[in-house]
C-alpha cells in the first residue's frame, strides 16, 4: 500500500467539501439568473430596455460564471497533466458528485411532494 492508496479517500472528501462550498453559490447564482429572465420576460418596452445592463452586469460581475469558466478549465488541466493524476481525479470527482446527488436529490423530493396523493381504500377521503 503505498501514500496514494492512502491519500484517495481524503482527496475524495476533500473534493466533497469543496462541491458544498461551491454549491451553494452556483445553485444562488443560477436561481437569481433565472428569476431576473423570467420577470423581464414579462416587462414592456422601456423597461425592459432599462434592465438590459444591469442584467450584463449582474451575469459577468458575479463569482459564479467565473468558477465554471475559470476553475472547470484548470481543474480539468490538473487532472490530466499532473503526476497525481489519480488524486486529482479524486478532488474532481468529489466536487462533482457532491452538487450531483444534491441536485437528483432536490428533484425526486420535489417530484415526490408535488405527485398526487393516492387514495387508501377505507380512509375518510373516498
Amino acid at each position: 500500500m503505498n501514500a496514494h492508496d492512502i491519500a484517495l479517500p481524503w482527496a475524495a472528501l476533500l473534493g466533497a467539501v469543496i462541491g458544498v462550498l461551491l454549491f451553494g453559490p452556483l445553485r444562488r447564482w443560477v436561481l437569481t439568473l433565472r428569476r431576473t429572465l423570467q420577470q423581464r420576460r414579462r416587462q414592456r418596452g422601456a423597461q425592459r430596455r432599462g434592465a438590459g445592463p444591469l442584467l450584463l452586469i449582474f451575469a459577468t460581475l458575479h463569482p459564479a460564471p467565473w468558477l465554471l469558466l475559470v476553475g472547470l478549465p484548470y481543474a480539468a488541466y490538473a487532472l490530466w497533466a499532473d503526476p497525481l493524476r489519480a488524486l486529482w481525479a479524486s478532488v474532481l470527482g468529489g466536487a462533482i458528485l457532491v452538487p450531483a446527488g444534491v441536485v437528483l436529490y432536490e428533484a425526486w423530493h420535489r417530484r415526490r411532494v408535488t405527485a398526487p396523493r393516492r387514495s387508501v381504500p377505507g380512509s375518510p377521503d373516498e
